[in-house]
This record gives structure tokens, C-alpha cells and sequence, in this order.
């Protein structure tokens, strides 16, 4: 179906996807047939196989559009600073149903680590170095640095992306800057 604004066309993908989501509620993607997908979704087979030959080319649809949203973020700004980080979290919070159906123990794929491991360019862009430039140890503090920045935004998406983008990208952005031990004990002095 590729990016629309196509009201007829977002209206479909929107159903498709809060359809998807509510059955991986209870059933794994493999065991989940377009018959069902479609009949929960309201839409016609025929639609969907007018877009779609299977379900993981719809999510692999989706997971493009995440992977571009992302890319141009990057490019535009090419350097990560707060504004950057509220605009990625901007973007995550535009694809909930998405981002429901990839983190779901039931989904199968490794959607989430696909779309978030842009971290590590995220993260090398944020200190300013090229990869070439990057020690080990810089290589194993960005590492450290991006499994925490997932684990915020899969934990934010999880509990229903309730907080703002600009409040999810502050913690992020400050955590990166001073550190967990700094923000959960200030004032302690840790050698």
C-alpha cells in the first residue's frame, strides 16, 4: 500500500493493524490467516490481497516507513540533540498500533531491534565521531547507551506512550548526558 493520504487507503492500513494487534493478543502471527485478519478489520480479502501477498509484507511495509521516518530525522538534523531525540519519539508515537504489534511476545519477528538499532549511528552522531574514530571502549558505551534508550522507548510504548514525546526524549537526552547514578541519587558522590 506504501505511505498514503489517501483517506480510503489509511483507513484500511489503520484497521489492519488494530485488527493485527488485537488478535496477537492471543495467538502467535504464524498461526494467524488473512481470513480472520480481514474479517476483524471489516475489509474484503480481496483489498487486502490487492496490497498485501501475506501479513509480513504489511509489517514489513510498516517497518519501512519507521525505518525512513527515522533516516530523514537523522539526516536533517545530523547531529543528535534534544530536538532531534523529540522528534524520533514524535515519530514512534505517529505508528502506536505498529509499534503494539512488534513488541508483542507473540509477534515472532525482531521488528523492535530492526527499526531501533539505528541507535548506534544515533549514538556515534550524538559524540560527534565517524565509526572509524571509535574506540572500544566508545563502541561498548554506546552499546550501554542504546540498550538503555530502547529499553525507555519499549517500556514508553508498552504503557501506552502516556507521557509526551518531549518527556520520554528529556529522560533519554539526560541520562545519556549525566548518567542513571547521577539522576536516581543526586547529590551522592560515586568514585
Amino acid at each position: 500500500m506504501k505511505r498514503s493520504t489517501d483517506v480510503r487507503v489509511v483507513r484500511t492500513q489503520t484497521a489492519l493493524l488494530e485488527s493485527l494487534e488485537e488478535l496477537l493478543k492471543t495467538k502467535k502471527l504464524s498461526c494467524i490467516t488473512i481470513t480472520e485478519l480481514c474479517s476483524l478489520a471489516k475489509i474484503n480479502r480481496n483489498t487486502f490481497y490487492y496490497h498485501y501477498n501475506n501479513i509480513f509484507e504489511l509489517l514489513d511495509e510498516h517497518k519501512m516507513i519507521m525505518i525512513d521516518d527515522i533516516t530523514s530525522i537523522l539526516e536533517e538534523n545530523k547531529k543528535l540533540d534534544r530536538d532531534s531525540l523529540i522528534k524520533l519519539c514524535k515519530s514512534i508515537r505517529r505508528h502506536p498500533h505498529f509499534l503494539n504489534i512488534i513488541i508483542s511476545p507473540n509477534c515472532d519477528l525482531d521488528f523492535f531491534n530492526e527499526i531501533f538499532n539505528f541507535a548506534t549511528q544515533i549514538t556515534s552522531i550524538s559524540a560527534e565521531k565517524t565509526k572509524k574514530d571509535l574506540t572500544p571502549r566508545d563502541l561498548l558505551l554506546c552499546a550501554y547507551n542504546n540498550a538503555g534508550a530502547n529499553e525507555i522507548l519499549r517500556v514508553w510504548i508498552i504503557n501506552g506512550m502516556k507521557e509526551s514525546p518531549e518527556e520520554v526524549a528529556d529522560v533519554i537526552w539526560e541520562v545519556s548526558k549525566r548518567g542513571v547514578f547521577t539522576m536516581l541519587f543526586p547529590g551522592e558522590r560515586f568514585n
